[in-house]
């Protein structure tokens, strides 16, 4: 589970990084990375109801929560991981290495 340090709770956050950051599109996730200040990445997740019902969407959630701890060591950015519809019918190792890829390529531009 990802520590309070490492997680986005603020709306202004969400905004700065989806209005300033480098955008990463896949077919399961759009992604976005902002620089960070505080010299540690912390992550955020959106899943609207497009994605599923109350459960569905935990789901995706925890999963990208995950995903997110994964990798929460390897950056020094803000993400934020929006789900997409699709994601609810794909399988973890599909959101799992979409989501990776998507980090990665993030990661690498921001720093």
């Amino acid at each position: 589970m990802l520590d309070r340090a490492h997680r986005l709770a603020l709306p202004t956050d969400f905004r700065r990084i989806i209005r300033r950051g480098t955008k990463q599109t896949s077919s399961l996730v759009v992604a976005y990375a902002a620089p960070s200040d505080r010299g540690l990445s912390r992550f955020g997740m959106v899943t609207s109801k497009a994605v599923g019902n109350a459960p569905t969407r935990n789901r995706i959630r925890r999963q990208l929560r995950a995903i997110a701890w994964e990798v929460k060591d390897n950056y020094s950015a803000d993400f934020v991981i929006r789900a997409l519809p699709t994601a609810a019918q794909s399988s973890w190792q599909e959101l799992h290495s979409d989501v990776l890829r998507a980090i990665h390529k993030l990661g690498e531009q921001v720093q």
